[in-house]
C-alpha cells in the first residue's frame, strides 16, 4: 500500500543529486521508485568516495518509507515506458516524477562523434518528454501532481560540450511546454538549474577548472546533493502549488556572479 504523502520515480537517483533529491523525497514521508542504469552508487574520486549502500536500501532503512529499484536506461524508449507501468502496477499510483538522469560526454565539436551526441539527445533530452509522457496520465489523477526537470547551469551558457549544454537548455524550455500543456489539470511542472554540485561528476574535470569553479561561486561553498533535494522538496510541496513553469536556480550564486 502506497504512503499517504505519496510515490516519486526519480531517475538517476543511484548515486549523486539524484541520490539526494531521493533523500529528501523520503524524509518528507513518499515512497520512492529509483530508476536508474545500476543499483550500486557510483563513488568518485573527490566526493562519494565511500558511499555504497543501494539508494532504495536506504530509503527503507533510514526513513521508513518504501522504495524499489528499477533498472532504468533512460536513452532507452522501452525502459522508460516500463519504469512507469512498474511503479503504478506496485503502488496503484504515481505523485511526483523527477527527470535527473543525465550524462556528459567531454569533447569540441570537433571530437564528440555523432553516436556520442546521439546518446547525450537521447538520455539527457528525449527520456525526460518520455517520462512525462507516460508519467502525465497518472499525474493528472494525483491531488498533487508534480514534475521537475533537473537541467544545470550550462542551460545558460556553453562550455560544457555541445551536447550537454543544448541538451540542458532544451530541458528548460521542454519544462514550460509541459506546464501550460498539464496546468488546467492542476500538474505543475518546474525545473532546477543546479551549479558546481559535490558528486562523482566532478572527476570529469581537472585540479584546476574545479578551483576556478569554486572561487567562481559567491556562497563560500560547493553545493550537495541534498541543497538540490531540498529545492525539489519546496517544489513538490504545497508551498509551491501556484509556481510552475519556473526555473530554479540551486548554483550558490554562480550565475548572479556572471560566470
Amino acid at each position: 500500500m502506497a504512503s499517504e504523502t505519496g510515490v516519486a520515480i526519480v531517475t538517476g537517483a543511484s548515486s549523486g543529486i539524484g541520490r539526494g533529491i531521493a533523500k529528501r523525497l523520503a524524509a518528507d514521508g513518499f515512497d520512492v521508485v529509483v530508476g536508474d542504469v545500476r543499483r550500486e552508487p557510483k563513488q568518485g574520486e573527490h566526493y562519494d568516495t565511500d558511499v555504497t549502500t543501494p539508494t532504495d536500501d536506504l530509503l527503507v532503512d533510514e526513513y521508513g518509507v518504501e522504495a524499489r529499484y528499477v533498472e532504468t536506461d533512460t536513452g532507452e524508449a522501452e525502459d522508460v515506458e516500463a519504469l512507469v507501468d512498474e511503479t503504478v502496477a506496485t503502488f496503484d499510483r504515481l505523485d511526483v516524477l523527477v527527470n535527473n538522469a543525465g550524462i556528459l560526454i567531454p569533447g569540441t565539436s570537433q571530437d564528440v562523434s555523432l553516436e556520442d551526441w546521439q546518446r547525450v539527445v537521447d538520455v539527457n533530452q528525449t527520456g525526460y518528454f518520455l517520462a512525462a509522457k507516460h508519467a502525465i496520465p497518472h499525474l493528472v489523477e494525483s491531488p498533487r501532481g508534480r514534475i521537475v526537470n533537473v537541467s544545470s547551469v550550462n542551460a545558460r551558457f556553453g562550455g560544457a560540450g555541445p551536447a550537454y549544454a543544448s541538451t540542458k537548455a532544451a530541458v528548460v524550455n521542454l519544462t514550460r511546454d509541459l506546464a501550460v500543456e498539464v496546468a488546467e489539470a492542476g500538474v505543475t511542472v518546474n525545473a532546477i538549474l543546479p551549479g558546481v554540485i559535490e558528486t562523482p561528476m566532478q572527476d570529469l574535470n581537472d585540479e584546476e577548472t574545479m578551483e576556478r569553479q569554486a572561487a567562481n561561486t559567491p556562497l563560500p561553498r560547493l553545493g550537495t546533493p541534498e541543497d538540490v533535494g531540498n529545492a525539489v522538496g519546496f517544489l513538490v510541496g504545497e508551498d509551491a502549488e501556484w509556481i510552475t513553469g519556473a526555473q530554479l536556480l540551486v548554483d550558490g550564486g554562480y550565475l548572479a556572479g556572471g560566470y
